[in-house]
């Protein structure tokens, strides 16, 4: 799977990426970030008057970017034992 930097959407393959129109560099500044899916790259980038993808103005440092696939994110969850009411079935 190949996730988008900025929402985390995620498309199959790179193949079906380049299909669909998927970028695959960016800028915000100075900072070069990877991959955008076609609805963030139409909403949030434009082409730079240095030819480069680049934020939009009015977004730049605004937006917090996934920087590790969303499948790489661990999720702990807590258990709770709580002790049955006298004479409730367990």
């Amino acid at each position: 799977m190949i996730y988008c930097t900025m929402c985390g959407s995620g498309v199959e393959s790179l193949e079906q990426a380049i299909e669909d129109g998927w970028i695959p560099t960016f800028w915000d500044g100075e900072t070069s970030h990877e991959i955008a899916c076609p609805s963030c790259t139409e909403t949030y980038l434009s082409l730079g008057e240095d030819g480069e993808i680049e934020v939009k103005p009015e977004y730049r440092g605004k937006l917090i970017y996934l920087e590790t696939d969303p499948k790489d994110t661990l999720l702990v969850g807590i258990a709770v034992h709580y002790p049955f009411p006298p004479g409730a079935k367990n």
